[in-house]
């Protein structure tokens, strides 16, 4: 066990992933429900990890501040993207150090990102909708060295499925279901 990553579990995983992929495909979903304004509650489905239910029983809310039309209580659809995009690599860097035997003393995953509101009101059609570009520093101490904290966050960065379905984009499908 290093910085609270079970290494040995980490490794046996990796094997079962390596015999059977289907191990390794992983499956997630959340449900939002609208409350009012801006304003939805989100909860977790249940997610497989290969054969196996994995149950989530979490709920949150998302809302926008009052200059974005919302009551402000709570982080907005923007701040949810990206802490989900800090928090893989996060999780990254740290389970990569485990694995390298590094022993951290602090993580800290700083993220940003600016969007122009003028392209998501329709008010010029030539501003950009999507965050034009996410930045994130990464602020760590920890016994390793400077060569081994930079390939650590080469690794998480590459390897992060969060980061790199911002940085490759990712097909979004839907329906609608009209009831009535």
């Amino acid at each position: 066990m290093r910085n609270g990553i079970a290494v040995s579990a980490l490794s046996e995983y990796v094997n079962e992933v390596k015999n059977d992929p289907e191990q390794g495909i992983a499956k997630y979903g959340v449900e939002l429900n609208w409350q009012s304004g801006t304003r939805s509650k989100v909860k977790a489905l249940p997610m497989s990890v290969g054969p196996y239910k994995v149950s989530r029983d979490f709920t949150w809310e998302i809302d926008e501040p009052r200059q974005l039309l919302g009551c402000n209580h709570a982080p907005n659809p923007q701040e949810y993207l990206l802490s989900g995009v800090g928090a893989c690599i996060l999780v990254g860097f740290a389970v990569g150090a485990s694995v390298m035997e590094v022993q951290l003393e602090t993580l800290r995953v700083t993220i940003k990102g600016e969007l122009n509101l003028s392209g998501f009101l329709d008010v010029d059609p030539n501003a950009s909708v999507p965050f034009t570009e996410i930045k994130y520093e990464i602020e760590v101490a920890g016994d390793g060295t400077d060569e081994q904290f930079e390939m650590l966050r080469q690794t998480a960065l590459k390897q992060s499925p969060n980061a790199m379905t911002i940085m490759k984009g990712a097909d979004v499908n839907g329906d609608l279901k009209i009831n009535r």
